[in-house]
């Protein structure tokens, strides 16, 4: 399958002189399968629920309003 993807002009850059032209599919294959989670994995899937949960999101962002306390700096 093919897919078009639009990269910055620099990041292109560096991709076409790093990576040899009949090399580039097979490393764009190989970041994307180390990147992406299995479609199984429950973990993940378990995160997007809550990613789509309106009030679970909003307990997340209330949380983070605490992700300091207690922590001074020196």
């Amino acid at each position: 399958m093919q897919v078009l993807l639009h990269l910055p002009d620099d990041l292109a850059t560096r991709f076409k002189a790093v990576v040899p032209k009949k090399s580039r599919s097979a490393f764009v294959a190989d970041l994307l399968t180390k990147a992406l989670p299995e479609a199984d994995d429950a973990l993940y899937r378990l995160a997007l629920a809550v990613e789509d949960d309106p009030e679970l999101s909003e307990m997340a962002s209330e949380w983070d309003s605490t992700a300091g306390d207690g922590i001074e700096s020196r």
